[in-house]
């Protein structure tokens, strides 16, 4: 059947725009996983929105001191493996998306000797499309669906329980 959506662009225009979108998506976790923190700055819009949990970072600069930080803590090795990602293209520059990402993670240097996942979250995402033609994340929130239980919660996180 025809899915009608918001706004319809023509079907080469689609194609690209989806492409990209998992490119970032991709690009999202590879950078995150292997500490190349300015790529992964440079997936984010000046003003992105970026959120988990209680969490909440602005900007590109709070952003960066986000991933700088989480760098700082000492030796981190992750995995983040993203699944089932649904785009919607809601207008020319715009699109919303929906993903599941599984985490593996642990504060050592590989190889890890054991593999249960550490969270499995949705990601929640708006994505715009810059005038240089890139295709950015301008909001994500990582909802947390199930944790391990030696996981506190995400880097970073206000408590709210003091």
């Amino acid at each position: 059947g025809n899915r009608r959506m918001a706004f319809r662009l023509e079907a080469i225009e689609s194609i690209a725009a989806r492409l990209a979108i998992t490119d970032l998506n991709t690009d999202f976790c590879h950078h995150l996983d292997h500490g190349n923190i300015e790529s992964l700055i440079a997936l984010f819009t000046d003003d992105a929105h970026y959120s988990h949990g209680s969490r909440v970072t602005v900007g590109i600069e709070q952003i960066r001191g986000l991933f700088d930080r989480r760098a700082a803590a000492g030796v981190r090795t992750a995995r983040h493996l993203y699944s089932g990602l649904r785009i919607e293209l809601t207008e020319k520059n715009q699109a919303t998306g929906h993903s599941v990402c599984m985490t593996f993670a642990a504060d050592q240097a590989p190889p890890i000797m054991s593999a249960s996942p550490y969270l499995v979250a949705d990601f929640i995402d708006q994505y715009q499309c810059g005038a240089d033609g890139h295709w950015r994340i301008s909001s994500r929130h990582i909802e947390r669906i199930f944790m391990a239980p030696s996981n506190q919660g995400p880097v970073g996180q206000v408590d709210n329980s003091s």
